[in-house]
C-alpha cells in the first residue's frame, strides 16, 4: 500500500530561544523545512535538555516529552545534516547577517545559481524559517554565548534586520 504523506521521524535538534539552548529529539514530517514552515504552531519534542542562557532560566536534563511553540524559536538545526534533495540545483552563496530580537546569525545563504540577485531577499522572506550555512550564532546580552554551526534555520518573524553582501 502506498504512503499517503511524508514519513514521521524523530530527529535530534538544537533549538535556540531567547533564554535557553535546547537539545532534544523533534518529531519531523518529511524534512525540517516542511515541519517548521507548515501551518502548525507547535511541534513535539522528547528527551529534552536545556542550557540556560539568561539568569533565572531553568536547566533541564532528559525530560521525557514536551510541546514547543514555533514562534519562540530563534533558530533550529538538525544535529545530523539532512541529505541534499535529489533535484537540488547548483547554488551560489551570499553573505548574510541576520539580526534577531535577542540573537544574531552571520554566515551565508544559498540561492539557485540562475536566480536574480535582486530577488534574493524576497526568496528568504517567503517562508517563516529559512536556512543559513557556515554560521556563527551570537546570543545578545550574554558574554561568551556564541557557536559556530554548519547550518541553522532562522525565524523570519523574529527578524529586526537582514543584510545581504
Amino acid at each position: 500500500m502506498g504512503s499517503v504523506g511524508p514519513s514521521i521521524a524523530w530527529v535530534k535538534v538544537d533549538v535556540l530561544t531567547a533564554y535557553q539552548r535546547i537539545t532534544a529529539e523533534m518529531q519531523v514530517r518529511g524534512r525540517l523545512r516542511e515541519t517548521m514552515n507548515d501551518s502548525e504552531s507547535l511541534f513535539h519534542l522528547r528527551n529534552v535538555s536545556a542550557e540556560p542562557l539568561m539568569p533565572g532560566a531553568v536547566p533541564l536534563n532528559g525530560v521525557p516529552e514536551g510541546t514547543f511553540n514555533k514562534m519562540a524559536v530563534c533558530g533550529i538545526r538538525t544535529i545530523d545534516a539532512e541529505p541534499p534533495l535529489p533535484d537540488q540545483p547548483e547554488v551560489i552563496r551570499r553573505f548574510v547577517m541576520f539580526q534577531g530580537t535577542s540573537f544574531m546569525v552571520t554566515g551565508a545563504a544559498e540561492f539557485p545559481k540562475l536566480s536574480d540577485q535582486k530577488m534574493h531577499s524576497e526568496v528568504l522572506m517567503k517562508s517563516r524559517f529559512f536556512p543559513m550555512v557556515d554560521v556563527t550564532v551570537v546570543v545578545i546580552g550574554t558574554a561568551g554565548k556564541s557557536w559556530t554551526q554548519p547550518a541553522i534555520w532562522v525565524n523570519r518573524d523574529l527578524m529586526m534586520a537582514l543584510y545581504l553582501g
